[in-house]
């Protein structure tokens, strides 16, 4: 078997649950000894160990004697009234549980995933995926803010300034009405847009053709007209600037494809079998294998 193989072999998620498996079923043997009878408890000295330490990393000091025998009679408590409740079936048809039986699973999933990429990896991630990892255009521009209430100019008013002020009979400093923003921004991000004007502007804006007044456009202050003076489009941003983002995606990825993996092997144990109920339309099921 090559190098290569080997390692991607050990980086497959099916694989590493596999171990994890095997690895916590080997804890869950130390802790609990042998098999013991159906209504027979055994703490074991592994399990004593377990209550120690958790109770030594709540409470910063190791249980006195007392406290040890408390921890153990809480333990045998929680045995006897956990199996009495399965054997009623209290277990079952229990969203909650359910719930958190499904946590658990999912966890293992998480832990078959968490392997650390290498920059090698993190760059072809980002190459597949450059929407994500590029900066954003960025816009220059001017404004004519026109107040909202009653002191805004009419629909009339703001064409006929729009069209003076494109055909250079009007001056765009003196016209409207200031606003303590500003009138002249130079070289902003589109979500510094948006955080200044609201996101209906920067969206309108991000779209706006520039050398040309147009509008109105409407924001949290009132009615604008605007005229882009310059439009940097996206650009891919340097790998350092994009590494921590880079491993947080690639670990995210990393893990659905893990559960879903987990998932789909699990699955295929069982005949899954869906009932129409009279007279309504075939369920269909998300998922359902093909």
């Amino acid at each position: 078997m090559t190098s290569a193989v080997l390692t991607k072999l050990l980086r497959e998620p099916l694989l590493h649950f596999l171990v994890i498996g095997a690895a916590l079923f080997g804890v869950y043997q130390w802790t609990t000894g042998d098999e013991a009878a159906p209504d027979e408890i055994v703490v074991s000295a592994g399990q004593i160990a377990s209550l120690q330490a958790i109770f030594s990393q709540t409470w910063q000091r190791p249980p006195t004697s007392s406290e040890r025998e408390a921890l153990i009679a809480d333990y045998i408590r929680d045995e006897v009234l956990y199996r009495e409740g399965v054997a009623m079936g209290l277990d079952r048809d229990d969203v909650i549980v359910r719930r958190r039986i499904r946590q658990k699973m999912e966890f293992v999933a998480d832990l078959s995933a968490d392997v650390q990429p290498t920059d090698a990896e993190l760059k072809a991630f980002v190459a597949d995926h450059p929407d994500r990892f590029s900066g954003e255009p960025r816009v220059s521009f001017t404004q004519v803010y026109f107040p909202a209430g009653a002191q805004t100019a009419n629909e009339a008013e703001v064409e006929r300034l729009r069209l003076a002020l494109n055909a250079g009979t009007a001056d765009a400093s003196t016209a409207g009405s200031p606003l303590l923003a500003g009138s002249d921004f130079r070289d902003l991000a589109i979500s510094d847009v948006a955080q200044t004007f609201g996101t209906d502007f920067a969206a309108w804006i991000d779209k706006a053709t520039p050398g040309t007044w147009q509008g109105p456009v409407t924001s949290g202050y009132g009615t604008h007209l605007v005229r882009v003076s310059e439009r940097v489009e996206a650009r891919q941003l340097p790998f350092e600037q994009v590494r921590d983002a880079a491993r947080r995606e690639w670990l995210h990825a990393r893990k659905v494809v893990a559960a879903h993996a987990l998932y789909e092997e699990l699955r295929s144990r069982y005949v899954i079998k869906v009932e129409d109920l009279p007279g309504a339309p075939s369920a269909t099921v998300v998922g359902a294998a093909q």
